[in-house]
């Protein structure tokens, strides 16, 4: 193949085929939902390690967030679980959900970071959990993302973080309460944030409305963002039917645009219309022989909206020859 950098994200799209059921919803009552996480090779142990987040329909909300382990990828074992209880034990102050966390292991302590969106009823901010292993124990190291900026004054939540040459990237969804947009912070260690602001979008303001939920990985240009983007509101509910990608310009605060694809039912387990809630998570094996795509969908019996629809969180399998790997 005559491509060079990072693998096509349209070939990504294209390539995908359905692989299974990662994880069910608590239960198939409306507002059930499993996902909103991130999956990883973890070579220290030579396993796949992923976070997610398990909700009912409210009053309960984002109850827990569970850690999981695979060999494959595939097939997880459950390791661990923080629940919205013991998190507010922690903070030592009461918290109504948790929603988007993230996971990875840091480069200069060789820890678990994991980062929770907890909703302490004045509005989103997200903390970090550390561990050693994915069993625990977890150690609380507070609020690394606060609300305090105009354009996050009532959300700091659901990042996206990924280390490029060293640096931690985080996208993350700032509400100010007029608009909903996706923010940029950095960060030399994964505790202490820059916040940096919201990005355009090649050189214009985002939509009113618009939240990346993916993953940042490194292509020859630098950061590149690939993943499902939010750009619709249903019943209170952001959802996402486009896979895009974008360059990440750091330095002036822009989304540089690849590809915005169509991301098309490929399972039976996605509505037609608005097949996904909008978290995903890539990562690649570590042969480089395929790509993972883990999406949390909507339920074709289920009715989208805050409160109505069930949300599984499934997986894409995408093949990659030999000629495409080590460019």
């Amino acid at each position: 193949m005559d491509w060079r950098g990072l693998i096509p994200p349209q070939y990504l799209v294209a390539g995908r085929r359905f692989k299974r059921v990662i994880l069910d919803p608590p239960d198939f009552k409306p507002g059930s939902w499993v996902g909103a996480g991130r999956v990883f090779y973890d070579s220290f142990y030579g396993e796949y390690v992923m976070a997610v987040r398990m909700r009912r329909a409210p009053p309960l909300r984002g109850y827990e967030v569970r850690i999981y382990a695979s060999n494959d990828g595939e097939c997880f074992a459950h390791r661990s679980t923080l629940t919205k209880e013991e998190i507010s034990g922690d903070l030592g102050e009461e918290i109504l959900s948790v929603e988007g966390v993230q996971i990875l292991r840091d480069p200069a302590t060789c820890r678990l970071y994991l980062y929770i969106s907890v909703d302490d009823g004045k509005g989103w901010e997200t903390v970090l959990y550390t561990a050693d292993d994915p069993a625990g124990p977890w150690e609380c190291r507070g609020y690394v993302l606060r609300r305090g900026e105009e354009y996050d004054s009532l959300e700091a939540r659901d990042p996206i973080i990924d280390v490029v040459d060293g640096t931690y990237f985080m996208l993350y969804r700032a509400n100010s309460g007029e608009r909903l947009n996706t923010a940029l912070a950095v960060s030399t260690d994964g505790v202490k944030w820059k916040k940096l602001g919201v990005l355009k979008i090649d050189g214009k303001p985002q939509p009113r409305y618009l939240q990346l939920c993916g993953t940042i990985l490194a292509g020859a240009r630098g950061p590149i963002y690939v993943g499902l983007a939010r750009r619709f509101v249903v019943n209170g509910c952001g959802l996402a039917r486009d896979f895009e990608a974008y360059v990440l310009d750091y330095r002036s605060l822009n989304l540089e645009t690849i590809a915005k694809l169509e991301w098309k039912p490929g399972s039976p387990y996605e509505r037609s219309e608005y097949p996904t809630h909008g978290y995903c998570s890539v990562t690649f094996d570590p042969e480089g022989e395929r790509a993972l795509i883990y999406v949390e969908s909507l339920d074709p019996s289920s009715e989208p909206g805050w409160r109505s629809q069930v949300d599984r969180w499934i997986l894409y399998e995408v093949k990659i020859p030999g000629s495409m790997r080590r460019r």
